[in-house]
C-alpha cells in the first residue's frame, strides 16, 4: 500500500487544501493501493496531495517541563521546532535517522567523504587488489546448497512429536524435493542474461562488497513476471533517496536512482514495503541495495577499500620514493659543503652549479656509478639515518596494516613471518582470528542474504535456505579425523555430524545416541551407568558373530539372531561374565597344569568365589598382579591395533582423492534426468560406472601390498619372540612406515613376501570391486533423494572411504601379512605344532579353533582355515604348541 508518513488510519483523510477532485483521486488511488494498483494520474494525485501538505507541519505538542528552576541549574530546554510532519496521536514528531544535508536527494549533492572512483582505483594497486582475490577464492571455492531449515525440522517435529526426527526429515525432502531443484537450477546460474554462473555471480557481487561496499542487484524478470535473472549493477551508479527522517522510502515512493553522466536515468523501489511484501506493480522497478557495514549516520557502506585507504597512501608513497631512487638516481641525501677556498663564488654561480651537477647525476644509470671530480674547497656531506629508511621490518608492517582490513594473513600473500617470537604457531593462530574475524561472519552474512532474496524474488518455500558447505573441509582428512574425534567420544551424535555437512541424517535411532568408540566397540552412554558397577570398566555389549558374505566390510547377517534376545534383568556385563567364565573352562579342559594363570577381564572375585584358589587373575576386581611374562600372549597384540590406527586416515584420504567425486556426481545426475527409466538397480549403476571407466583397483592394490608388507614384518618380529618363549617384542620402526618396516626383514623373508604379494593382488582386485560395487549401491539410492549434486558427492566420498571400513581393512590386511610371515618364521624354525590364541573378544568360530589346540603346522582348523585371519578385523594368532 502507499506510505504515508504516520499510517494510523489505511484511508488518510483528504486535507483543506485538496480540491474536490483531488480528494477523490487521492482515495480511489489509496483503494487501489490495497490491491496493489496504481495508475500514472493516480502517482500524480498522490504526489500533489503530498507536495500540498508539505509546508503545514502541524500543531507541535512539547513534552512537558514539570522540572523546577533553580539556581546554577541546566537550564529549560528549548522548545523543537516542528518542521516535519507531526503524528497526530502524539502531537509530535519522530526523530530522523541523521542530521544530512538538505536537499541531498538533488544530483551533485551528498554526503559521501570518498567519491566512488577513488575507491575503484585503490582497488587496482598491487597488494589490494591481491588481498581482493584471496577473499573472493575463499567463497568462490566453496560449495553450496539449498537445504531445509533447521527451524523447519524443528517446527514439524513439533507438530508431530511422536515421529522420529530422520522420518521428519525425510517427508520434508520428499515434498520439497521438486522446490530444491528448481532453486539449485536458477542459483547454478543466477545471471543468464549475462552467462553468468555461480562462481562469476558471486565473484562480482564480492568486488562491489569488498571495494564500494555497495551491492546494487536488479531482479529482472520474464513477460510472466517469474524471475529470469539476478543482474548485478555497478554500485558506484546508484544513489541512495533518503525520506524526510533520513531513512529509506518505501514502496511506492522511489528508493534509489541511477545517475549517469550526472543525471537521473532511471528510478527504483526498494524490494520491500512495510510487510516485507514487493508490490506487484512495482516488480519491474524495484532494486535491491544491500551493505556490509550498515551505519546510523549514512546510507552508504563502509568497504575494507575505504578503510585501508591511509594506510595504502604510505604503503603507495613508501613505494614512490623507493621507486625513485631507480629513476632519479642513486645519490644518497646529503649536501655540498664549501669551504673557505670557494668563499668567493657568488650565490648565482652556486646556484648554477648545482642545478649542473644535479642534471649530470639524474636519469643516467650508468653515470651515476662513475666517479666525479668537484670543484676544489667542496666536500659531500650525507645524512647519517637513510639507511633506517630501507629496513625490510617497515614494508613488513604495512603489508600487515594493508592486509588486516581485508582478513588475509601474510602467508596468504606468500610471505613469511619473520623468525622470533611466536613464529611457526603465530601462523595456526592467524587462521583461527581469520576464521573468527572475517571469514565466517562473511560465509553467514551471505547465506542469510542469498536465503533472503531466495524466499522474496524466487519465492522459494520458506522451510528452505541457502548453506554454503564444506567451510570445515579445505584440509577433507583433517576435517574428517575432527569429525570422527567429536563422534567417537560422545560430543556429537552421528546425525548431529551429517547436519554440520548438509547431509540427510540416518533413519535408525542410534544415530541420534551420543557414544564412545573405543577398541573393544561402541559404547552408548544413555544406559551405560546400568552395565557396571560403580568403579569397573564398562564394556561394549557383546553381539552375537557375525559374517561379512560379500567381503565389502559391510555385515551381512548374524549367525546367531536369537542371541541379541538374553535376559535383561542379567544385563551386558552378566552376559560378558558368562563368556569370558566359559571362555575358562575351556582353557581349564585344554591345560589340566597350566604354566601361567589365566586372566580375566571381566570375572572378578565376587563373581567366581570357587575359583578363589584356582591359578587365575582377576585383572577387573583386584588381586595379584600377573607376573611380567608370565602369560602365553601373541607378542603382537597392540602394534597390530597401533599400525591400523596409523593406516586407517591414509586409506580414506587415499580413497577420497581417488576420483573427482563432483564430477562423478553431476554427470550421474545428468543421466538419470536424461534417461526415461524410473528406478535405478544396482545393476545398472554399475553398467553406468563400468561405461565411465572408473577403476579403484590401482589405488586398492597399492594400499593392500602396503598393508600386507607392514603385516609381514610384524608377523616376522612377533613370531620370532614367539619362538623364544617372550611374550613381548621389539619393533624397530613407527607405525605405519612400511619402508622402514622392509628392512628389518631379511633375504629370506623378502623372497617370501614377494610370494605373498602376487597372491595379494588378486584379493585386492576382488575387494576394489565390492567397492565399486558399494559405490553403484550408492548411487543407485540417490535417484529419489533430492540430493544436490555436492550432497551425492559427499555421499558418495564417504560410502568410499568411511572410517569404520578403513579400520576393518587394515586390521584385516596386516594379519592377512603377519600370519603369512608367522607361518614362515615357524617353518624356518622347524616348528612343527601350533595353537590358535584368541583376541580379546572372540567369535564362536575363533572359540573353536582354540579349543582345539594343538594341531600340526598347515592343518586345517575346525572352521577350515589354517590361520588367521577368521573373519574381516579378526586379531587372532597361532603360537608355537
Amino acid at each position: 500500500m502507499a506510505r504515508w508518513p504516520f499510517p494510523r488510519k489505511k484511508t488518510p483523510t483528504p486535507t483543506p487544501q485538496m480540491t474536490g477532485s483531488d480528494a477523490s483521486s487521492l482515495e480511489k488511488s489509496t483503494q487501489a493501493a490495497a490491491v496493489h494498483t496504481f495508475s500514472s494520474e493516480q502517482v500524480a494525485a498522490l504526489l500533489a496531495s503530498t507536495q500540498l501538505g508539505a509546508g503545514t507541519t502541524g500543531s507541535f505538542s512539547p513534552l512537558p517541563r514539570i522540572e523546577p528552576m533553580v539556581a546554577f541549574g541546566p537550564g529549560m530546554p528549548l522548545l523543537p521546532t516542528a518542521f516535519d510532519p507531526v503524528n497526530p496521536e502524539t502531537g509530535r514528531t519522530p526523530p530522523r535517522f541523521s542530521e544530512y544535508p538538505v536537499s541531498v536527494n538533488l544530483p551533485g549533492i551528498t554526503d559521501r567523504l570518498v567519491p566512488w572512483k577513488v575507491l575503484r582505483d585503490s582497488a587496482e594497486v598491487g597488494l589490494p587488489r591481491r588481498c581482493i582475490e584471496i577473499r573472493k577464492s575463499h567463497v568462490v571455492s566453496l560449495e553450496w546448497a539449498i537445504v531445509i531449515s533447521k527451524d523447519a525440522i524443528a517446527q514439524a517435529q513439533a507438530a508431530n512429536p511422536s515421529a522420529p526426527r530422520a522420518e521428519i526429515e525425510a517427508d520434508l525432502r520428499r515434498s520439497l524435493g521438486s522446490e530444491i531443484a528448481r532453486c539449485t537450477a536458477f542459483w547454478s546460474r543466477p545471471d543468464p542474461g549475462q552467462d553468468e554462473e555461480w562462481p562469476e555471480w558471486i565473484s562480482k557481487l564480492l568486488e562491489e562488497q569488498l571495494v564500494l561496499d555497495a551491492i546494487a542487484i536488479y531482479p529482472r524478470r520474464t513477460r510472466g513476471g517469474g524471475l529470469y535473472a539476478l543482474e548485478i549493477v555497478d554500485g558506484s551508479t546508484i544513489k541512495v533517496l533518503r525520506d524526510h527522517r533520513g531513512g529509506k522510502p518505501l514502496p511506492p515512493n522511489p528508493a534509489y536512482q541511477q545517475l549517469l553522466w550526472g543525471f537521473p536515468r532511471g528510478e527504483y523501489t526498494a524490494d520491500t514495503d512495510d510487510d516485507q511484501n514487493i508490490l506487484n506493480p512495482y516488480d519491474d522497478d524495484t532494486l535491491i541495495y544491500k551493505r556490509r557495514n550498515v551505519r546510523s549516520f549514512t546510507p552508504y557502506g563502509f568497504s575494507a577499500v575505504e578503510q585501508c585507504l591511509t594506510d595504502l597512501d604510505v604503503w603507495l608513497q613508501r613505494r614512490n620514493w623507493i621507486r625513485s631512487e631507480y629513476t632519479d638516481g642513486t645519490v644518497p641525501t646529503g649536501f655540498l659543503k664549501m669551504s673557505s677556498d670557494a668563499v668567493g663564488w657568488t650565490p648565482a654561480q652556486v646556484r648554477e652549479y648545482e642545478t649542473a651537477i644535479n642534471d649530470m647525476w639524474s636519469g643516467q644509470h650508468a653515470d651515476r656509478h662513475r666517479m666525479r671530480m668537484l670543484p676544489p674547497g667542496i666536500d659531500l656531506a650525507t645524512n647519517s639515518d637513510v639507511a633506517e629508511r630501507y629496513k625490510p621490518e617497515y614494508d613488513l608492517f604495512l603489508i600487515r596494516l594493508l592486509s588486516s582490513h581485508f582478513g588475509v594473513t601474510l602467508p596468504e600473500l606468500n610471505f613469511s613471518e619473520p623468525g622470533g617470537l611466536g613464529s611457526t604457531g603465530y601462523h595456526e593462530g592467524q587462521a583461527d582470528v581469520q576464521e573468527r574475524s572475517s571469514t565466517m561472519p562473511d560465509y553467514r552474512w551471505l547465506q542469510k542474504l542469498i536465503t533472503s532474496i531466495s524466499h522474496r524474488h524466487l519465492h522459494m518455500a520458506p522451510q528452505l535456505e541457502f548453506k554454503i558447505l564444506g567451510l570445515e573441509d579445505e584440509d577433507d582428512a583433517a576435517a574428517d579425523a575432527v569429525a570422527q574425534e567429536r563422534v567417537q567420544w560422545g560430543r556429537t551424535t552421528l546425525n548431529e555430524d551429517r547436519d554440520l555437512r548438509g547431509l540427510p541424517r540416518y533413519p535408525f535411532p542410534e544415530a541420534d545416541m551420543p557414544m564412545l568408540m573405543t577398541q573393544r566397540g561402541v559404547v552408548f552412554l544413555e544406559g551405560a551407568a546400568r552395565l557396571a558397577p560403580s568403579g569397573e570398566t564398562v564394556g561394549p555389549v557383546q553381539a552375537p558373530p557375525a559374517t561379512d558374505e560379500d567381503g565389502d566390510g559391510i555385515i551381512d547377517r548374524f549367525e546367531d539372531p536369537d542371541a541379541l534376545a538374553g535376559d535383561e534383568d542379567d544385563g551386558a556385563r552378566d552376559q560378558a561374565v558368562k563368556t569370558e567364565l566359559a571362555a575358562y573352562r575351556r582353557w581349564a579342559r585344554r591345560n589340566p597344569r597350566p604354566s601361567r594363570p589365566f586372566t580375566f577381564n571381566t570375572v572378578t572375585k565376587a563373581d567366581a568365589p570357587a575359583l578363589q584358589g584356582a591359578p587365575v587373575v582377576f585383572a577387573a576386581g583386584g588381586g595379584p598382579d600377573p607376573k611380567a611374562g608370565s602369560p602365553a600372549v601373541w607378542p603382537g597384540w597392540g602394534r597390530d591395533t597401533a599400525t591400523a590406527a596409523a593406516w586407517a586416515p591414509r586409506i580414506t584420504q587415499a580413497l577420497a582423492g581417488a576420483l573427482d567425486w563432483n564430477a562423478l556426481a553431476a554427470a550421474w545426475i545428468t543421466h538419470i534426468h536424461l534417461a526415461k527409466a524410473d528406478d535405478w538397480d544396482l545393476a545398472q549403476a554399475s553398467a553406468w560406472l563400468t561405461g565411465q571407466g572408473i577403476d579403484l583397483n590401482p589405488v586398492i592394490t597399492d594400499l593392500v601390498l602396503g598393508l600386507r608388507t607392514e603385516g609381514w614384518a610384524i608377523g616376522s618380529t612377533a613370531a620370532t619372540a614367539a619362538v623364544a618363549g617372550e611374550s613381548t617384542a621389539t619393533f624397530n620402526w613407527t607405525p605405519g612406515d612400511e619402508a622402514a618396516a622392509t628392512h628389518t626383514l631379511t633375504a629370506t623373508n623378502r623372497h617370501d613376501l614377494a610370494a605373498h604379494q602376487e597372491q595379494a593382488v588378486s584379493q585386492a582386485r576382488e575387494i576394489a570391486t565390492n567397492r565399486l560395487r558399494r559405490l553403484a549401491q550408492a548411487l543407485a539410492e540417490a535417484k529419489n533423494t533430492g540430493l544436490t549434486a555436492s550432497q551425492l558427492a559427499d555421499e558418495l566420498r564417504a560410502a568410499i572411504a568411511d572410517a569404520p571400513w578403513a579400520r576393518m581393512l587394515a586390521l584385516t590386511e596386516l594379519l592377512h601379512g603377519q600370519s603369512a610371515a608367522t607361518t614362515s618364521t615357524y617353518q624356518g624354525a622347524g616348528v612343527s605344532s601350533v595353537q590358535w590364541t584368541c583376541e580379546d573378544e572372540p567369535c564362536t568360530a575363533c572359540l573353536d579353533n582354540e579349543d582345539a589346540g594343538s594341531l600340526q603346522l598347515g592343518q586345517a582348523f575346525p572352521s577350515g582355515v589354517t590361520a588367521p585371519p577368521q573373519h574381516p578385523s579378526c586379531r587372532c594368532s597361532l603360537l608355537p604348541a
